[in-house]
């Protein structure tokens, strides 16, 4: 892998998403380690004036940044649907890869891709950026501190009011739909909260027949130790972006959980519930950039991927990203037959 020096890593971006101007290219920018250096674009324009907005190369195409002896890694904010495609070509041009979640749009193509990565001996990322949120680490230790008491039910909500009507979103050839965009932090985050992975899933997905794509989702999860999970998600609906954990003797209400600005400071709640007496408590926590802190570890895991600790810690990120998409691949199975889907029966 070519590089200007064994510790920066040169970074390309594929697309001109909106999400990109917003929340990664800030973050890109002065990262210890990495340096953003280019970007392609189907929209040559488009590329031209961001490429000069930021001081990036500019390539007419995704293939010809692939292609470039001067990007070592790529950043992939493209549509679900094209993901599989371009991070099989980003790995086979030998470019680490961090790449927007969901990360494809069936477990099959999951593994299409990571097979594709180990073959090549790349780097994959899928960016739950929201799991380097130092606030989930608090709830977590709230929960082992024993609190609230033994933590049952976890109940998580993350949906938008409407898209404007092109949105890629509601394309199902480009991977639409909530449970794909939404749902799926909501998945993730009772993973980890739970630190274990359900033994079934239930859903329901409504539709909308005229774009072809689920619009909105509820999903009830059976963890171990009967622990559960109840979220909903959506296109239709007021902004949620949520989850609590409902305790024996308490409550955690995480009010912002999923997109969280880096300049807001956690909104937390605690209640507890002592002597028939409720106490509720707003615990302080301060701004995080958990855009930046995903991009931090990518890096450092690229810097350090041939050493033994770094072996073991990408073993354990592709296996996540397996369970994480045999969950979704139950949850689309589940609503397709009406019925409980046990994860054992996911492979």
């Amino acid at each position: 892998m070519a590089s200007t020096n064994s510790n920066t890593i040169r970074i390309g971006i594929l697309g001109c998403a909106k999400v990109v101007e917003k929340n990664a290219l800030p973050s890109l920018q002065n990262l210890p380690g990495g340096k953003l250096t280019a970007i392609a674009s189907r929209d040559r324009i488009k590329t031209q004036e961001w490429a000069a907005k930021y001081n990036l190369t500019a390539y007419d195409s995704y293939e010809e940044l692939l292609s470039s002896t001067e990007i070592d890694a790529v950043y992939i904010p493209l549509p679900i649907g094209l993901h599989e495609q371009w991070v099989i070509a980003a790995a086979n041009h030998k470019k680490h890869v961090i790449c927007e979640k969901s990360l494809s749009t069936s477990l099959q193509s999951t593994k299409n891709m990571i097979e594709a990565c180990q073959k090549n001996n790349v780097i994959l990322f899928e960016n739950f950026m929201c799991a380097y949120h130092p606030q989930h680490e608090f709830v977590r230790t709230t929960i082992a501190s024993g609190k609230i008491g033994k933590v049952r039910i976890y109940k998580g909500y993350f949906g938008f009011p409407p898209f404007e009507k092109n949105s890629f979103r509601y394309d199902p050839i480009l991977g639409g739909g909530s449970l794909n965009d939404a749902g799926a932090y909501t998945i993730f985050m009772a993973r980890k909260i739970f630190q274990t992975e359900p033994i079934a899933l239930t859903s329901t997905l409504e539709y909308n027949t005229e774009k072809g794509v689920d619009i909105h989702g509820s999903l009830f999860a059976e963890f171990p130790h009967n622990q559960v999970a109840i979220t909903s998600f959506g296109f239709d609906q007021v902004y949620q972006n949520n989850y609590e954990l409902w305790g024996q003797n308490g409550l955690i209400k995480v009010n912002r959980a999923f997109s969280i600005p880096p300049n807001l400071a956690p909104p937390i709640e605690l209640i507890t519930n002592e002597n028939m007496t409720q106490k509720t408590q707003s615990p302080i926590l301060l701004p995080f950039n958990q855009f930046e802190a995903i991009f931090i570890d990518f890096i450092y895991c690229i810097n350090n991927k041939n050493s033994p600790i770094a072996t073991i810690e990408q073993q354990h990120r592709i296996q996540n990203i397996l369970n994480q998409a045999r969950c979704m691949e139950a949850i689309r199975i589940s609503h397709k037959e009406n019925r409980k889907v046990m994860l054992l029966e996911v492979n």
